[in-house]
């Protein structure tokens, strides 16, 4: 297994022994238990077999597809200070990834040229890790308090067998971890003395070559751990 993800990981959880290092003045930490979705990116990755006309065009792509989300965040800051650092692990659940394999076939007498495709599906796990800085706006409407986010993460990617016998001819794809950075918006609502956070962030990273730009709804409850009751 690559080593990356588990050192991420434990960099997360040691996340609230490193928050008095922020300031000096009274640290808040928050654990969040999150839910949501991912909307993956057009396709994961597109490989050619043949593309130099001295066969047949054969290439193999790779589609992502949508899955819920399940993790956990914490997060540390100063009490009414101006920003917050979260750390966050995200899970996809029964997700999976269809891989098309297609061949251009020549043209025969009298019948054209056409693409013979074959599909593959397999199953998929991702485990998203990443560190944000979370930068509340100025704007609050109703108690409701907008921000923004940025920071850095990852991805780990797994990949099952094939549901069916695939073709040998297929490019499929691989188990690994990549890097990459985040950046979106949310906003925080106090609810019944704990916080609703609703969110939503490009995971910016890269798999094969290809950026992939993959959206992550979700929301979570800010429980509060240290730094007294109540909410912003």
């Amino acid at each position: 297994m690559n080593r990356t993800l588990p050192c991420a990981l434990a960099a997360l959880l040691l996340l609230p022994f490193g928050a008095p290092l922020l300031a000096q003045s009274p640290i808040t930490i928050s654990v969040e238990p999150r839910a949501g979705a991912m909307f993956p990116d057009t396709y994961l990755y597109e490989k050619y077999t043949n593309f130099s006309g001295d066969g047949p065009v054969e290439w193999t792509d790779g589609y992502l597809g949508r899955a819920l989300m399940l993790g956990v965040g914490v997060q540390v800051g100063r009490r009414g200070g101006p920003l917050m650092l979260r750390g966050e692990v995200m899970r996809s659940f029964d997700q999976w990834v269809s891989v098309a394999h297609s061949i251009v076939m020549p043209r025969q007498l009298y019948t054209p040229p056409y693409v013979a495709t074959t599909w593959v599906d397999l199953r998929a796990t991702v485990t998203t890790v990443s560190l944000q800085l979370v930068v509340p706006t100025r704007l609050t409407v109703w108690r409701v308090q907008p921000y923004v986010v940025g920071g850095f993460g990852g991805k780990q990617y797994h990949f099952g067998e094939p549901t069916t016998p695939a073709d040998t001819s297929a490019i499929l794809p691989n188990d690994g971890f990549t890097w990459g950075s985040d950046v979106g918006a949310g906003v925080t609502i106090p609810v019944a003395g704990l916080t609703l956070d609703l969110q939503a962030r490009e995971s910016i990273t890269h798999y094969w070559g290809k950026t992939e730009t993959d959206l992550i709804a979700s929301g979570g409850v800010l429980w509060r751990v240290r730094g007294g009751g109540g909410n912003r």
